[in-house]
């Protein structure tokens, strides 16, 4: 049987070789510390996992990743580095779509974990990404019955927020708002969403395990950060356990929030055909230690929300 493939390209050959020897039993592994090299060989071959350092001589790991994102679609990327910069991490959201971000020094057996799992997606996922990328399936998502009934909710503490939305987006989209979880819960149970535009924060309170939990129970639910990022570390949670699409700054751009609610729509729609597809944005459930840290009212979300992916 053949060996799934996966490519590791760093700037430190010592690391490359490290790589090479724990995988080689499982993975047809390729590794360089060239970019153009790498290409070459995705172009030439089916790769399921390509693993890249950010900090290179000549492109930075968010480049190469989104190059491979343009070259083979279904091929399903990580960064590995030694440093968390913000604006990479960002970049490697909004530019990358990466499937994780981990850093040095990393555990053998985690990455081993997060590889085993991207290889398993990417061989399930192979046949329909390459026929969406031949155009195939174009007809059957446009033409879908989510097409007419684009539904955005907006989870924010300020109305001006969503009233700013609704103005810009009322001809295209239906928008809906929430300004706490309760609203949240009952707007969640009432409608389908493609698309949630959210703070990290609501009410002065941490709400991001909440954008972990929406996206373990509705994988094809894109998510819009839209908060003052300032913490590297966050964002990296956000990729890692809410698989979110987009991160945008506030004060908010709406030529850039057109853009990526268009391209999140129809990556929603996308998965709403082609369920299978929504492996690509796994997510692991919120374990219960960490639920424990959260106050008594994220709790109750927390828990009604596990009760309802149970229901449903």
């Amino acid at each position: 049987m053949q060996k799934p493939k996966i490519a590791f390209i760093d700037d430190e050959p010592r690391i490359l070789r490290s790589l090479k020897m724990h995988f080689r039993q499982s993975h047809d592994v390729f590794i360089t510390t060239d970019a153009s090299e790498l290409m070459k060989y995705v172009s030439e071959h089916d790769v399921q996992v390509v693993i890249s350092d950010q900090r290179m001589p000549d492109k930075q790991g968010t480049e190469v990743l989104r190059d491979i994102k343009a070259a083979s679609p279904n091929t399903l990327r990580i960064l590995l580095t030694g440093y968390a910069d913000l604006n990479a991490v960002i970049d490697s959201v909004n530019e990358g779509e990466i499937y994780r971000y981990i850093t040095k020094p990393w555990q053998n057996d985690e990455l081993k974990q997060i590889v085993n799992k991207a290889t398993e997606i990417a061989q399930q996922t192979q046949e329909i990404t390459q026929n969406t990328m031949q155009g195939n399936d174009t007809q059957q998502v446009s033409g879908g019955s989510t097409g007419s009934n684009r539904n955005i909710l907006v989870l924010d503490d300020d109305e001006s927020v969503y009233q700013q939305i609704k103005s810009h987006f009322k001809s295209a989209y239906t928008v809906s708002w929430a300004s706490n979880l309760e609203q949240a819960a009952k707007l969640l149970q009432k409608k389908r969403f493609g698309v949630t535009i959210t703070d990290s924060t609501l009410n002065k309170e941490n709400i991001t395990p909440i954008v972990y939990a929406l996206k373990n129970i509705q994988p094809d639910l894109m998510v819009l950060m839209l908060t003052e990022f300032k913490d590297a570390h966050m964002v990296i949670d956000l990729i890692n356990k809410g698989q979110v699409y987009r991160c945008l700054p506030r004060p908010t751009n709406f030529s850039i929030m057109s853009i990526s609610l268009d391209r999140a729509f129809d990556h929603h729609e996308r998965l709403v055909q082609q369920p299978i597809l929504a492996a690509r944005h796994h997510v692991e459930e919120v374990p219960e230690s960490e639920a424990f840290n959260f106050s008594e009212r994220l709790k109750g979300f927390f828990a009604k929300f596990r009760g309802w992916r149970i229901s449903r």
